[in-house]
Order: C-alpha cells, then structure tokens, then sequence
C-alpha cells in the first residue's frame, strides 16, 4: 500500500510539473505582437468550439495571422490585381476591379479585409481562379464592402461555369474573424463555392438578386451574424452526385433570412444543431431531402411549405405531396424523405403544408408551433408516416386535410376539430380535468383543427381544448385520439368541413381512440364569419 501511494504522489508531482511548464509557455494576448500582421490570440470565449469538429477544422475557427503582405488597393491602377503565392494578404483602400486568387492547388490563401471596398462592373469582384481553400478573415473593427454590378457574361476556364457572383471561389472558401462585410451583387449571387462554404464568425450582409450564400458540396455555419436577402434561394447547395455532399449544417450563429424561393435549400441533409434562425419571407421555409433538428430557435415564414422533406429537391411542386387513402396510401409520391425533430423551439406560419415530409416524420423532443394554412388542400401536418415519442406540438390549421400523429406513437396526440372555423389571433388552451393549462399557442392565421401532443398528455385523463367561444370534451381512452383529413390524412377521406374542397364529405375516425366529434360538447361561436 505505501509503494502504490509512493506511485501516485510521483504521478501527481509530475502532472504538476507539466501543468506549470504549460502555464509559462502559453501566450496571452498581452504578449501578442501589435501592428498589422499580428497574430492575437483566440480564446475559447471568443471562438466557441465545434460542436462537428469533423466539419469545420482549427483554422476554421481561429481568424488570427502573421506574416502577412499588406496590399493597398487605392494604389492598384490595373483593373486586375493576382495573388499568385499562397499566403496571408491584408487588403484595404477602395477599388474598382477584381482580385483574384491563382495558387497550386494545395495552396491556401487568407484574405484579411481591412476596411476594404472591392467593386466590379465586368465579373467578380473576388475571384478564387486556383487553390486549396481561401479564408477571408474580417478584421476585428472594420467595416468591408464587396460589390458587382456585372452581366457576368465569362465563364471559368477550366470549368465552363459562369463566374456569376461578387465573391466567387472554384475552391472551399471559409468567412471568418470578428469584422463586418456587406456584400452587394445586382444580377448574381452573393457568395458562390463550388466547393464547401463556411462561416464561421463575424457580421455578414448579403444583398443578391439571386441565391446569396451557394456551396456546392456543402454550406457549414458555425458562428456569426448573417443578414441574407435573396431573390432566389438565400442559402443553397446544389451537388446531389454524393450523398456525402450537397449538405447544409449549421449549429450557430444569427440568421435573418429574406428569400424568394427557398430561404434554405440543401440538395441532400439539412441539419440544424444550434442558432438563431429567424425567416421573414420565403416560399418554402427549410427544404432538404433528409431534415434533422436538434437545436435552436427557428422562425419560418412561407407562403408555401414551412419544412419541406423531399428527395430529389422537388421544389414547390405539391402535385408530388397530394396524399393518398390514409397514412401511406393512395396516390402519394412516396420517397425516402424524412423530417426529424428531437430539439429546438420551431414556429412555422406557412400557407401551404407546414410540416412536410415526402416520407416519414418522427419527432422525440423540441417544441415546435405551427400556425398552418387556411385552405384546404393543405395541412399542419402532411406526411406518409408521422410519430412521436417526445416533445412538444400544437400545430393549427384547416380541416380539410388535417392529420395527427400515427399509432406507432408513443407519446399521446389529439387531433381537434372545432365546428366552426376560428379566427386568426384566438388563443387555443388545452386544460386537465383540474383546469390546469398543459398546452396554450396563439395561432397567426384562421383555423379550424389543432393537433395538440405533450408529455403531460395521459391516456386515461379527460382534457378540454377551447378556442374563442368554441370548447371541446377529449378524452383519452388511447395514446392516439382522432384522426382525419382527405387524401393523405391518418385514414380519413373526404372534403372540408363546410368549405368545398377537393371532397363533398368528412370523415373523421380515430387509430386507437375516439372521434373528436364523438367526445365534443361544443359551444358555437355565433360570431366567426372567418372562413379557412
């Protein structure tokens, strides 16, 4: 015993040793060189790590540099200026023209932008022609603008593809550093990589007339504040040859996202782990073939799908979503498409099908809110297979196709329909038999169904869900209770409740459990003339 104690007071003494030898050689930011190419330290506060260190690497994250060759552009006269030799280059002063990057192909290039204005009337304004990867390091402090005005009218010649945007790289290119940048381009887009692109920090404002932020293989968002207005899409990937590839990540940072088409649109996964992501205007919200969430606050505005899981990237096409006779039949387009939500806080105010899957949904935690479509031939939910094991859902919408979590479930579900439609800005409660609120959301827009799911749900347990004046009796004789819609729904088929649509009459049967209007003592709210 006083041998092992002898052991570990050596092994301690020398963890000591080490730990103090490690303190004397570390580098604080005092200790840095000042002036331009000083290398400043990054601390952990100041560069949060990874959460995927498989997707972003240190260099990634760590904006510092030294050695570096100091360019002033207000003193090029050329209309080109070519950095031929892999490096650090600090560029400043305002030009009209192109900078272009043409290194060896393992060579990587960083562009520190020191309160630098680039403006190209003819092409890019940054042209990445040759290398490994390039970096551009935002200066800590500074303001930068990038502009093109271009008809973009040359192509690369290695590739044939069109220079068409104001920073455009044939190599991954990678956003960094504590500094702003404002990107403008009038006939293009923003940020093209036909590699991988990474932001990774500082304050980013694209204006596009077309997509803003494109990579091909990938788009990967660490960190950073980005304000993204697109006439296309606002973040894009394009490569669909690889299931590797084609992928959109982001587990932090500050988006707003101001799109035309799809706000983001990834030809292959669409992984969200963290962040703040807030989508004013868009027509589809989120698009990717295999959604996964996990984290976050995300704010979707659509005027068609809020989330749409869709193999192949069909776009806004809802002839492929038309559904069929009941869960997984019918005329439905069925792919391998998936959506799935285990974190996060989700609100979704979409017009068309606000929770989409051209295949299954699965959701196992998070909270998601969905103030759905006021028309019939959409709904809240719409999906070839839809369970839950955990979290929070209300999602609201109108009757005609409305659907609610599948008997696999194992977290109890209801779906509620209300007689008469309710009024956009009515709050919906769901109270136990105690009157204790489990469940209250304020829906945008009118509706007339609302699926409600949460932990505090029991089988056994009677609740009532009120709206307005409108009040319904459930209870919950099984995990499942309603179920119905037309032509996609959990087995129901028929048109909307007192709307038309694509049915002349209503169904509603229960998996497992009762009808809603089987178990209703409704109070009709004589004033609604809202119609959905």
């Amino acid at each position: 015993m006083t041998h092992f104690y002898h052991k570990l007071t050596a092994v301690l003494v020398a963890l000591a040793m080490v730990l103090v030898l490690a303190a004397c050689g570390s580098k604080t930011a005092s200790d840095a060189q000042s002036g331009e190419g000083a290398k400043t330290e990054v601390t952990e506060e100041s560069t949060p790590k990874s959460t995927n260190t498989d997707l972003f690497t240190d260099r990634d994250l760590d904006p510092s540099y030294e050695n570096a060759t100091t360019m002033d552009l207000s003193k090029e006269s050329a209309s080109k200026v070519t950095i031929s030799k892999a490096g650090t280059y600090i560029l400043t002063g305002t030009y009209n023209g192109q900078v272009v990057v043409n290194v060896g192909d393992q060579d990587k290039v960083q562009l520190v932008l020191d309160n630098v204005t680039i403006a190209n009337n003819d092409s890019a304004a940054i042209y990445v022609q040759a290398g490994d990867k390039v970096f551009v390091t935002l200066k800590d402090g500074t303001t930068n603008k990038i502009s093109s005005s271009a008809s973009f009218s040359s192509a690369d010649a290695d590739t044939g593809d069109k220079i068409d945007a104001a920073i455009w790289s044939k190599a991954t290119l990678t956003v960094n550093g504590g500094g702003k940048l404002t990107v403008t381009c009038d006939n293009g887009h923003g940020i093209v990589s036909k590699d991988d692109l990474k932001v990774t920090g500082g304050t980013l404002k694209v204006g596009a007339a077309k997509k803003a932020l494109t990579g091909k293989d990938s788009v990967r968002i660490h960190d950073g504040v980005l304000d993204l207005t697109a006439g296309d899409d606002a973040i894009h990937t394009s490569n669909d040859e690889d299931e590797d590839k084609g992928f959109v990540y982001i587990e932090g940072g500050t988006l707003t996202l101001d799109s035309g088409d799809d706000a983001i649109h990834a030809e292959t996964d669409l992984t969200i782990a963290g962040g703040v992501i807030d989508i004013t205007k868009s027509e589809e919200g989120l698009e990717g073939q295999d959604i996964a969430i996990s984290g976050g606050k995300i704010d979707i505005v659509a005027s068609d799908d809020g989330i749409n899981a869709s193999e192949g990237g069909s776009g806004s096409d809802n002839t492929a979503d038309f559904g069929g006779f009941g869960q997984g039949g019918g005329f439905a387009d069925h792919q391998n498409a998936t959506l799935t939500i285990s974190g996060g806080t989700i609100t979704v105010n979409a017009q068309g099908d606000a929770l989409d899957s051209n295949g299954s949904m699965t959701v196992s935690g998070g909270t998601t809110y969905v103030s759905g479509p006021t028309n019939g031939g959409n709904g809240a939910i719409d999906c070839d297979n839809a369970s839950i094991t955990g979290g929070t859902v209300i999602a609201a919408g109108s009757a005609g196709m409305a659907m609610n979590f599948g008997s696999d479930s194992t977290q109890c579900s209801m779906l509620v329909s209300f007689d008469q439609a309710v009024s956009g800005g009515t709050e919906v409660v769901l109270k136990d038999s105690d009157g204790k609120t489990i469940l209250s959301y304020t829906p945008e827009k009118d509706y007339q169904t609302v699926v409600l799911s949460s932990a505090d749900i029991k089988t056994g347990e009677t609740y009532t869900v009120t709206a307005g004046k409108q009040s319904t009796t459930v209870e919950m004789t099984d995990t499942i209770y309603g179920s119905g819609g037309m032509m996609g729904g959990h087995g129901g088929m028929g048109g909307m409740q007192g709307q038309g649509g694509h049915g002349g009459f209503r169904m509603e049967r229960a998996e497992g459990g009762n009808a809603p209007d089987a178990q209703s003592s409704a109070t009709t709210d004589a004033e609604s003339s809202a119609t959905v």
